[in-house]
């Protein structure tokens, strides 16, 4: 087993680990929100614990996995780019006019890595990002981050693409915060995992 060949599986192992911390929140969430359903306090009490629970403690889970598995994916391209493309480090740190995805994606391109295959997963990644950009430089409140009206298009976007599936991804609340569902993780590592899939196609310069 060479050297790129271990680094892929750590990344695997480290996803999956990922993903088992987002399991195991939303498992145990969903038992609080039954034990609460079942116990002796009145309905209303149990609604305003449910809310605080999904629209509180949750929600600001689902934002902190979010910028989780954004840096994961980032910090996988760097590693594939460093191991597959000469000069990797040197032309990924030239400023562009591009996000940092597309930045990486036209690098691994242009040593013949073709995405046409999951580009909705590339779309959908470059919306999470905006969405991510949003809650890291303005916690999650619309009208504070730099673009709004790029952030509800991206929200309207993820929407709209799942529309039919019933999942549960993202809202903008009344008092323009963001509010993550409990699906939008999930596709998160799953966009990300196919993204580093094709990745590792790179043809290698070191072993």
């Amino acid at each position: 087993m060479n050297n790129t060949q271990k680094l892929i599986g750590y990344l695997s192992e480290k996803l999956e680990s990922i993903y088992q911390i987002y399991v195991s929140f939303e498992d145990n969430l969903s038992e609080n929100k039954i034990s609460l359903a079942n116990s002796d306090i009145s309905e209303q009490d149990i609604h305003r614990a449910c809310d605080h629970l999904e629209y509180i403690e949750a929600n600001l889970f689902r934002q902190a996995m979010l910028i989780m598995v954004c840096s994961f994916l980032e910090e996988a391209m760097n590693l594939i780019g460093e191991a597959a493309i000469p000069d990797f480090s040197v032309k990924i740190s030239k400023k562009r006019k591009v996000n940092w995805f597309d930045k990486h994606r036209r690098l691994f391109e242009g040593v013949g890595v073709s995405f046409k295959e999951i580009e909705d997963k590339c779309e959908r990644i470059k919306d999470l990002v905006i969405v991510r950009n949003c809650i890291v430089h303005a916690g999650g409140r619309i009208e504070k981050c730099r673009c709004p009206a790029k952030v509800e298009k991206a929200v309207e976007r993820l929407k709209e693409r799942d529309r039919d599936m019933n999942t549960n991804l993202v809202e903008i609340t009344d008092n323009k915060f963001l509010y993550l569902g409990d699906n939008i993780i999930a596709m998160t590592i799953f966009a990300s995992e196919e993204i580093i899939k094709q990745c590792s196609k790179a043809n290698c310069r070191k072993n």
